[in-house]
């Protein structure tokens, strides 16, 4: 290299180590030994089961924002219907702070008591408060209060703290199979968790807190759909009665998952598999129908190469579901 092209170089080099130097730090300078605040709470719960949340940020040395948010019954994206200013967020988290370290939730008497617009929005548009479901005397289980109760498995909610997470599952009164539905990590001492349900909808407030200074608050809302779990379980009951040869008791299981909850895939596919194998033809394809409306792209993973449809995959519209040109070779085994 020449000296005076190395010579820009390096001159060009120190003009951007300069620049570098005067942009802003990547974690801001003031966070340093400040309290660590993001806590949530349920504010009121819809017919449908849809939930208004208070979320409150206080972290990274910035200012509080304390917001209304709704979250969807069924997953649909997060609403962000009323945002505190920054007065009232500075307020409610400076009552955060003060009790910081209590073990429980705390956001929904600080948002009560600082900021009752949020539950006055949250009425108005159909998020009345509803009361917390209630365990067991001396246990973390509860009813499963809203689950389609089919009659074959009696149900209960039981909260477990599982390693470092607070774990809401689905299990069978009688025992048997436990089936989770949300969870929520812990990084330390655990919040004394909520639960609320509606129309098959379980949210689940938990989350912990730390010993010690800055003061670190961390409990959200994860959401279960009852439906889904008694789904799973139906499923799990059919697949070990298929494993056994008992075609009749897993459609039973299978019919089951379907009417707890007629979007879950595993169920329709497995219906459609034992219906090909009992020479149900016409209720093969609707629900292999069904299951690929669910998920079309599994569908055609699994049917492909799947002995229980070999004699289904013979019609053309079948195939056409699958993707499939013409027949597959016959005696090949799945792909890995």
């Amino acid at each position: 290299m020449r000296r005076g092209v190395l010579a820009t170089a390096i001159a060009t080099a120190a003009a951007l180590a300069c620049a570098d130097y005067r942009q802003k730090p990547t974690f801001p300078e003031n966070a340093a030994h400040q309290p660590v605040l993001n806590e949530q709470a349920v504010l009121g719960i819809s017919n449908d089961g849809s939930a208004a949340v208070a979320s409150l940020i206080d972290a990274d040395g910035e200012p509080a924002q304390l917001q209304l948010l709704i979250f969807d019954a069924h997953g649909a994206p997060t609403k962000t219907v009323l945002e505190a200013s920054p007065g009232i967020a500075k307020v409610v988290s400076k009552r955060l702070i003060d009790d910081g370290q209590k073990p429980q939730p705390l956001l929904e008497a600080a948002v009560r008591a600082g900021w009752p617009e949020a539950f006055a929005k949250a009425a108005e548009l159909g998020f009345p408060p509803r009361a917390q479901a209630v365990p067991q005397p001396g246990l973390r289980r509860f009813a499963a209060t809203g689950a389609t109760a089919n009659g074959s498995l009696p149900l209960v909610l039981q909260l477990d703290e599982a390693g470092d997470a607070m774990v809401l599952s689905l299990a069978e009164r009688a025992g048997g199979v436990d089936l989770e539905l949300a969870r929520m990590p812990l990084s330390g001492a655990a919040i004394a968790p909520q639960l609320y349900v509606e129309n098959g909808v379980v949210w689940m407030l938990a989350g912990s807190v730390r010993e010690g200074a800055p003061l670190h608050r961390a409990a959200g809302v994860r959401r279960g759909l009852l439906g889904r779990g008694e789904a799973e379980l139906h499923n799990l009951h059919g697949l070990d009665d298929y494993a056994a040869g008992e075609l009749d008791a897993a459609r039973g299981e299978f019919a089951r998952a379907v009417a707890a909850d007629d979007t879950f895939f595993d169920s329709l596919y497995n219906s459609a598999s034992v219906a090909a194998l009992t020479g149900n033809e016409a209720q093969a394809l609707a629900f292999l129908k069904r299951a690929a409306a669910a998920d079309p792209a599994r569908v055609q993973v699994l049917g492909r190469n799947d002995e229980d449809l070999r004699q289904l995959r013979k019609r053309k519209d079948v195939r056409d579901l699958l993707g499939l040109r013409r027949p597959p070779p016959e005696n090949v085994s799945p792909p890995p």
